[in-house]
């Protein structure tokens, strides 16, 4: 296996893009006819008096650590103009960039793909000014580098030294003749870089952000079909892969900008190659990130001083991932963890700087905990009788979305069939995240491509009434159509037999759904006509009531013609123990909007004479002040207080003068039950008062109820 490693990570050695990964040039000059708010259009070349007038209405440039931004001399040392301080007045100043542009495009190997370029800040280095090696954070979406351009100016020192992958190339503007030309360089953000030492004089440049549009066809050289062909061999050569193939490309990226017309260099080249060479060796691929976390304690040298851009010391903990997954035909999986030695990589990892740097900060004389987060672009490639072995151990709506794609397959394997078995007789009840959605139709289409006409009856009930709550009704019929009568009858079997209420609920819909489709009309008869068994059986002893829909279904249900003994069982059902709020609003709301039938015509009766019957009760207000005491064990020493109080037909204030303790106890205890009181704090005097007053809560809460009644009634005439 790791001559195998090695063998592939040859082969992708020799995969090169078509760009380099700077581009450095120098233009003939054309005045910018820049403009710098409060100091005017800058003259060239810039002399020091107007490089001084600049850095007047400059501020100290400042640098990115983790999450934050700070100013630190020591780090960098420069000044800075925000773009909005500037305004280009020469109107041909556009074409320029636009040539630049083009340029750049061919020197980075993005001819095929739209650039812009955003214009970021104006530096002005002065002697002693730098900036020590780093990586450009990406300040907007789509920003894949940067483009400096130098003004014309007299300097000495100040080069711009760009490095990647062992290599290095500088720009150095000082030795170009000033006035006459312009310099540029740009680079991919992922390259380090840094502007040695200013020697003498200053150093004006604009900074723009080099942004990646929508892409037009990708670089695809001649060369990409030969090199997927040597892969697809070297990956079929292990015919019994142990794991995936874990191929890590050259650059790392943030998932917010991570995607296909994002990549850099030969990470499109190679991207391609391993594409093509899994397509033809028949696996799965499918570009990811791998994250690579590390958590330690900083390397302690006698004190703590700079807690995030120390190094790391001792690591504690540390694990490879891959969670995010770039969109294509395939399903993405969950997460996956893998050792480092299943990876197929050229570089070490871990090595430069992270993406993501995070601290706990300082704890008294302790240094802080580090977090650092690298994600490395890579391409997973797996083969079927692997995948059939990953599946297991996905979540639920993981393991739908693939049965989703077996279903638009032309061919999937054997070891995948019967995973997907194995998951409908046993899995897909794994916890899903919050943002997926489960598609169970899937299940159902799954058993008609495959021509599985009796496993549905093979499955245990419990197994049976998941999936008929899970699965639509439309797949249903679906399904009760593909399968044999008889069959259909065993499942329907089933699925009743200890009948719950969410499985009488979706019956109720099926069977509305079914009774338009001619070829089941028998059998729908069948089961509406054992509806009545249904409710009474669940009715027997609950208050609950069906939901809306499940309404809606029941009342079309009865406008088929039925024995009168169906309407009174199951109007008998609905109105056994019905509470007060299904009434008001569940049962009658959706009668009113029902189409009349005998079925919706005796409940709409049953509730009327409910609501007739309270309204002709209309609740009386207390004869006097006397409240019974809450039946309850708790606080008993709070209501022994109270006893005399709540007794008395007169009182109806009782002030409790306690400490704090005593007051919160009594609250909680009046707090704990339904009673007709309630109490404020008097802050006068030490210790305070509670004060507890009668109320006619619940004379005024039936009152309401009552009003509630008597609106609904004459509602319904």
């Amino acid at each position: 296996m790791n001559q195998l490693k090695k063998n592939i990570l040859i082969c992708l050695q020799d995969i090169k893009g078509s760009g380099k990964f700077a581009s450095i040039r120098t233009a003939d000059f054309i005045f910018p006819g820049l403009e710098v708010e409060t100091v005017g259009e800058v003259a060239y070349p810039i002399n020091q008096f107007q490089a001084k007038a600049l850095i007047q209405v400059a501020h100290k440039a400042p640098f990115g650590k983790g999450s934050q931004t700070i100013v630190d001399n020591n780090v960098r040392s420069a000044w800075e103009i925000d773009a909005d301080k500037l305004h280009f007045n020469n109107p041909n100043w556009n074409g320029f960039l636009g040539k630049a542009i083009k340029n750049i495009k061919t020197d980075l190997g993005l001819e095929d793909y739209t650039v812009t370029a955003h214009l970021y800040k104006l530096l002005i280095y002065e002697e002693g000014d730098f900036f020590l090696s780093h990586k450009d954070s990406e300040k907007e979406k789509g920003m894949f580098g940067s483009l400096v351009i130098g003004l014309p100016s007299q300097y000495t020192g100040g080069e711009l030294v760009i490095r990647f992958d062992g290599n290095e190339v500088t720009a150095d503007f000082a030795n170009a003749n000033p006035g006459h030309t312009l310099n540029y360089a740009a680079f991919y953000a992922d390259c380090d870089h840094e502007v040695k030492l200013l020697t003498s004089g200053h150093r004006v440049c604009l900074v723009y952000n080099l942004v990646q549009q929508k892409a037009g066809k990708k670089i695809e050289p001649q060369s990409l079909q030969s090199y997927a062909g040597r892969l697809a061999g070297l990956f079929v050569e292990n015919n019994t892969p142990n794991n995936p193939y874990i191929i890590l490309l050259g650059h790392q990226y943030t998932p917010k900008n991570f995607s296909e017309d994002a990549l850099k260099l030969n990470d499109r080249a190679k991207t391609e190659a391993l594409l093509l060479a899994a397509k033809q060796a028949g696996y799965y691929a499918k570009l990811c990130l791998v994250t690579s976390y590390l958590a330690g304690t900083p390397e302690y040298d006698g004190y703590y001083d700079d807690e995030e851009n120390t190094e790391m010391g001792e690591v504690y903990e540390e694990y490879l991932s891959i969670e995010h997954w770039l969109e294509n035909e395939l399903p993405a999986f969950d997460e996956i963890n893998f050792e480092e030695d299943e990876l197929l990589t050229s570089f070490p990892l871990n090595e430069g700087e992270p993406l993501i740097k995070e601290s706990t900060g300082y704890m008294g004389n302790y240094g802080p905990d580090i977090m650092h987060w690298y994600h490395y672009g890579a391409v997973m490639i797996w083969s079927p009788e692997m995948n059939a072995e990953l599946l297991y151990a996905q979540n639920a709506a993981t393991q739908l979305n693939w049965i989703t794609f077996f279903n638009r397959a032309q061919k999937i394997s054997d070891a995948e069939v019967a995973s997907v078995k194995d998951m409908l007789t046993e899995g897909l009840k794994g916890r899903s995240r919050s943002d997926e959605k489960e598609n169970f139709n899937a299940v159902a289409d799954w058993l008609v491509n495959r021509n599985e006409k009796v496993f549905l009856t093979k499955l245990d009930q419990e197994r049976l009434q998941f999936f008929f709550e899970k699965i639509d009704s439309d797949h249903w019929v679906k399904l009760f159509q593909f399968l044999p009568v008889e069959n259909t009858t065993i499942v329907f079997e089933k699925i009743v037999g200890d009948i719950t209420f969410p499985v009488l609920e979706k019956l109720l819909g099926v069977l509305n759904t079914m009774i338009d489709t001619g070829t089941l009309k028998s059998i729908t008869l069948q089961q509406i006509a054992l509806l009545p068994d249904h409710f009474k059986k669940l009715y027997a002893n609950t208050k609950r009531g069906i939901s809306a829909a499940a309404l809606s279904d029941l009342f079309q249900l009865a406008q088929i013609p039925t024995e009168k003994e169906w309407v009174k069982t199951i109007v008998e059902a609905l109105t056994k123990n019905t509470q007060w709020e299904y009434i008001h609003n569940m049962l009658v709301p959706k009668l009113l909007t029902a189409e009349s039938s005998e079925f919706t015509e005796k409940l709409l009766s049953f509730c009327r004479e409910y609501l007739q019957q309270r309204i002709d009760n209309k609740p009386q207000p207390p004869a006097d002040w006397s409240r019974p005491i809450p039946d309850t064990t708790g606080y008993s020493a709070q209501w022994k207080i109270l006893k005399t109080f709540l007794e008395s037909p007169d009182e109806t204030v009782f002030d409790f003068r306690k400490n704090q303790s005593e007051r919160s106890k009594m609250e909680l205890a009046i707090k704990n039950v339904v009673i007709d009181l309630k109490t404020e704090t008097i802050k006068k005097g030490s210790p305070h008062i509670l004060r507890i007053t009668k109320t006619q809560d619940a004379y005024n809460r039936l009152m309401k109820s009552w009003h509630k009644d008597a609106a609904l009634l004459e509602n319904m005439k």
